[in-house]
């Protein structure tokens, strides 16, 4: 599974929006980082390419989108 992840994750004050939120900036400023920053990475241009193109349907991406947008939450019992 390299192209998603899957995580369990319990927010005590019920705000697992703001959670997902600030765990994708985070993420996606880090990853993009290490990507772009990586001179051994032989996917870097094509991989700048793919970031600039879904950032273009998001004015908030700031020019690189790491994650889709979509959230498929499933509540666990």
């Amino acid at each position: 599974m390299t192209n998603h992840i899957h995580l369990v994750v319990q927010q005590k004050d019920r705000k697992l929006s703001a959670w997902v939120r600030d765990f994708k900036k985070f993420t996606s400023k880090k990853l993009l980082a290490m990507i772009l920053e990586n001179q051994q990475e032989s996917r870097k241009e094509w991989l700048r390419m793919i970031f600039t193109y879904h950032a273009q349907f998001n004015k908030r991406s700031g020019g690189m989108q790491f994650w889709p947008h979509e959230n498929h939450a499933i509540e666990l019992y």
